[in-house]
């Protein structure tokens, strides 16, 4: 379902599998990437990150026929590389790219800063020409961005000073809606503190709502998309295409990927779906050739089985080919860690039980002062479906997951028409929720697989969701070109 490698990197395949072969870590205790994050501050998925796209870099300086100018987060990766002395000369230069690969600082002066802007500018583009995809914009910034900044770059000893950052006012983007809601709700509150009791809970009912509104339209929006934020940049995806349930396990927080490979194995006449939630093996079918399939195929008996048990033991990040598919998922930066998960899901968490204690506060006053509350008590309960709801639809893929979901979903929309095979009929099922499947005319198959309304398992689906080289600027500046 998705694109195959683009031509300049099949052209030069050996020497990419080479560089992504490349071992930069050894048998160090203390690895390169570790090394990297430390002496950045970055954290260490980033400096994970950044040293694969060290690795392009290189395979851009080899095989795109013009001088190359990495980004200042590649450039550190290269001059932490050049102090593994043998490592670079020796492995890399020698045996992976078979030519030396020199880096030179700016000589400095107006041109030489024209220059490097352009070799970047071109770099960028070649970048997007070898791997199919713009390079991502947090490693790779604009050429305004990655020049404007690197004259200011210092060492510093952590030890004897802190730091602290310094107020960045982007005048064009400054008053987007965040900006503007935060400036209503504070304006708000001005105009009423300036009229009332610096006591809230002094005021009037109309008055102590409009407070409340206010709080909940403002903050409960910021910490959502403060969690959105913290799942990571939606870029494309750049790796080994994910098999067809590693995408259904993206979907939906996971739910749907049992009912996903029950989908496919019902189109494929390997098992009997039955009135009433139940599902029997077919005989006298092989098994299914697909790993998690098979894993699915096995929990059900002959004698038959109940659906929600099979999605919740097929659900079950324990249950062992859905670990798999995880642990998959995890190495490719396309599904966000359990711990970061409960991380980002605190805060719209907290932000909706202060706001439910505050105006619970509010309610038991109003209750002691014989106050109507019942606009204060719908709201309160409002507040609350809303915190179940974000809790149920908690933070789950990265950033880059989320973007490969949104092509996964263009690909099969616009697939569909002619016999469908059973990942297709997976996909659907994960993509688009059971119901979808009605879409491709398995509507027999979709109204025995949605579970009754007043039944959900803890991790069951539900049946209807959509759902030479140069360096420019800073401590190296460029050097002369290299290229292939």
């Amino acid at each position: 379902m998705l694109p195959p490698n683009p031509p300049l990197l099949a052209a030069h395949s050996e020497l990419w599998a080479g560089l992504l072969a490349f071992d930069l870590d050894g048998a160090a205790q203390f690895s390169f990437s570790q090394r990297l994050a430390r002496d950045n501050g970055w954290p260490p998925a980033f400096a994970q990150r950044v040293t694969l796209e060290y690795k392009k870099f290189l395979y851009l300086a080899a095989t795109c026929g013009h001088p190359v100018t990495p980004s200042d987060e590649v450039d550190q990766a290269w001059h932490l590389h050049l102090m593994y002395t043998r490592s670079y000369w020796d492995d890399l230069c020698g045996q992976v790219l078979g030519f030396p690969l020199h880096h030179g600082p700016t000589k400095g002066g107006a041109a030489e800063g024209h220059k490097f802007r352009d070799w970047y500018a071109q770099t960028l583009h070649s970048y997007h020409a070898a791997f199919g995809t713009p390079p991502p914009a947090d490693i790779w910034p604009p050429a305004a961005q990655r020049f404007g900044e690197a004259p200011y770059f210092q060492r510093l000893n952590r030890k004897r000073y802190f730091l602290v950052p310094r107020p960045r006012l982007h005048l064009r983007g400054a008053l987007d809606w965040r900006a503007g809601a935060a400036l209503a709700g504070a304006l708000l509150l001005a105009g009423c503190s300036a009229r009332l009791p610096l006591n809230p809970f002094d005021w009037y009912g109309t008055d102590f709502l409009l407070l409340f509104w206010s709080l909940c339209l403002t903050l409960v929006p910021l910490a959502l998309w403060l969690r959105h934020r913290g799942s990571g940049p939606q870029e494309p995806y750049v790796g080994p295409p994910p098999g067809t349930y590693e995408l259904a396990r993206l979907a939906e927080g996971g739910k749907l990927l049992a009912d996903s490979a029950l989908a496919a194995l019902a189109y494929g006449g390997h098992i009997k779906l039955l009135p009433g939630q139940k599902v029997v093996r077919a005989t006298p079918l092989a098994p299914p050739p697909d790993p998690y399939e098979l894993a699915v195929y096995e929990l059900i008996s002959l004698a038959g089985t109940d659906l929600n048990a099979v999605r919740e033991r097929a659900n079950a990040a324990g249950f062992g080919a859905t670990k798999a598919i995880d642990k998959q998922l995890l190495a490719n930066d396309l599904l966000l860690a359990a711990e970061r998960q409960r991380q980002l899901d605190r805060l719209p968490l907290f932000t909706v039980l202060a706001l439910g204690a505050f105006g619970a506060v509010k309610v038991i006053v109003g209750l002691n002062r014989d106050r109507p509350v019942s606009f204060l008590l719908l709201s309160l309960l409002a507040l609350a479906l809303a915190g179940v709801y974000f809790h149920q639809h908690g933070a789950w893929a990265t950033g880059r997951g989320a973007a490969l979901l949104s092509l996964a979903r263009s690909q099969v929309r616009h697939s569909r028409g002619g016999t469908p095979s059973t990942h297709f009929v997976a996909l659907t099922a994960a993509l688009f929720g059971v119901s979808g499947l009605g879409i491709i005319g398995l509507s027999d198959i979709s109204e025995l697989l949605v579970p009754p309304r007043h039944s959900s398992g803890a991790d069951g689906g539900s049946g209807g969701s959509d759902g030479g080289s140069g360096c420019g600027g800073g401590g190296c500046g460029g050097c002369g070109g290299c290229g292939s």
